[in-house]
């Protein structure tokens, strides 16, 4: 049995791909099972009722020896425990290389686009692509614009684009009405308390030797975010210093007017102060590069 796994804290994309990845592997006649490392958030629950669909469980079970397909990362740091000791043979990803290191040799496709969903749908010849129920088009397509924001983001392609239109045909979804529902629900953080929002969507990176961690969350208007922002900054405070890392980052992108606020704690970041960066909403292909920068300048300073 392989194990098809996204990320810790995963976004709509590590369980809406992982899910159709497991799918895509039982058709092509390898036993497959997917699983979520942590809790759906609202939007990836709007994606699954709109296709009809249940959440894969929560993994709970030892993955030592175990085969591993990943998908949407292949940082060590972001997978759930045990994931080391595993033997992962498979990834499908869209981010830069984590790290990782195999037991022998892995299938491995990841191209520079703007989610994991577009990789699979790629990957996938047309004989596949009809062999699956169009529900599964729709967990794609909602991975996909979930993580372009809707095609909008940076990071998006023509082959993005392409995707798009395609799994739109296949899952019959009217794109417009679904990605305005999407949206909806991506920022929506109603509810959910400082800690909750944080862990919400947050990633572990090494960046020049610093333990990093850096938490995204996308809303559609400063008001929603703004009577939570001292107990924000003072969760990252206390995870800089209950976790050890250097540095601890909160990204609050605004993706109605497309720009990020950051906000920093840690002993590499706790004396910057927060700004606002114009045009910024990509974690992976704008915050992450200038994040290693601003380390590099910082430790070259005397």
């Amino acid at each position: 049995m392989i194990h098809v796994i996204g990320h810790s804290n995963p976004d709509s994309d590590a369980i809406c791909t992982a899910t159709v990845t497991a799918c895509w592997l039982n058709h092509c006649g390898r036993p497959a099972r997917a699983w979520r490392a942590g809790d759906a958030s609202t939007e990836t629950r709007f994606i699954f009722r709109e296709a009809g669909l249940t959440l894969p469980p929560f993994l709970d079970i030892p993955l030592l020896k175990e085969d591993v397909w990943l998908v949407d990362f292949t940082d060590p740091l972001q997978g759930p425990a045990g994931l080391i000791q595993s033997n992962i043979i498979g990834i499908i990803d869209h981010h830069r290389l984590g790290g990782l290191t195999t037991l022998l040799p892995p299938e491995v496709s990841i191209k520079p686009v703007g989610s994991s969903a577009t990789v699979l749908w790629l990957m996938m010849n047309t004989e596949m692509r009809n062999a699956m129920p169009p529900a599964y088009g729709i967990l794609l397509l909602g991975a996909l614009l979930s993580d372009t924001i809707d095609l909008l983001s940076p990071t998006t392609t023509e082959d993005d684009l392409r995707a798009a239109t395609e799994l739109c045909v296949w899952s019959g979804i009217k794109r417009r009405t679904f990605a305005q529902a999407l949206i909806a629900a991506k920022t929506d953080i109603s509810g959910l308390s400082a800690e909750q929002l944080l862990n919400k969507d947050l990633k572990v990176f090494s960046l020049v030797g610093i333990d990093a961690r850096i938490a995204q969350i996308e809303i559609s208007t400063s008001g929603q975010i703004a009577p939570l922002l001292d107990e924000l900054q003072e969760t990252m405070a206390q995870m800089a210093m209950s976790t050890g890392s250097g540095l601890v980052v909160l990204m609050v992108t605004n993706i109605t007017e497309c720009c990020s606020s950051l906000y920093f704690a840690g002993p590499e970041g706790g004396s910057t102060p927060s700004f606002s960066v114009e045009g910024m909403v990509s974690r992976k292909k704008q915050l992450l590069p200038w994040l290693e920068r601003f380390l590099l300048q910082s430790r070259s300073q005397p």
